[in-house]
């Protein structure tokens, strides 16, 4: 489920509009954040995963964490729900594809395929 979920959020970023950013400086605080405490009892299953830069090669190695990318796509996302109750959805959908663009959007990728391979040795077991 959670693999659907992550290709439906991507497509939604294609789906929202471009957006006007506020000019206001206010930031959410750090309160309310979700953290790895918060995240890891969800997955219990899910944890440290192999990587590489795609724009090296050939690349160096790289360790992702599943539950530190579920972290920071939903931190990011609480900051775009706060920008839309302070700000409007125009402040909000700057912020979500700004924030796809630059942060979220890439632990969203390196997610998904992770959760793609897991579930293609799954496939692979059930052949044994």
């Amino acid at each position: 489920m959670l693999s659907r979920r992550l290709d439906e959020l991507a497509l939604s970023y294609h789906d929202t509009p471009h957006g006007d950013p506020d000019e206001s400086d206010d930031h959410p605080t750090t309160e309310g954040r979700v953290t790895h405490a918060d995240i890891s009892p969800r997955f219990p299953t899910l944890g440290y995963y192999g990587s590489a830069d795609p724009k090296e090669v050939p690349g160096e190695a790289l360790v992702g964490d599943a539950i530190d990318d579920i972290m920071d796509i939903t931190n990011d996302l609480k900051e775009v729900l706060w920008r839309f109750d302070r700000f409007g959805p125009d402040d909000a959908h700057w912020h979500f594809r700004f924030l796809y663009q630059v942060h979220w959007g890439e632990h969203l990728r390196d997610l998904a395929c992770y959760l793609h391979s897991r579930l293609q040795l799954g496939r692979e077991k059930s052949f044994d």
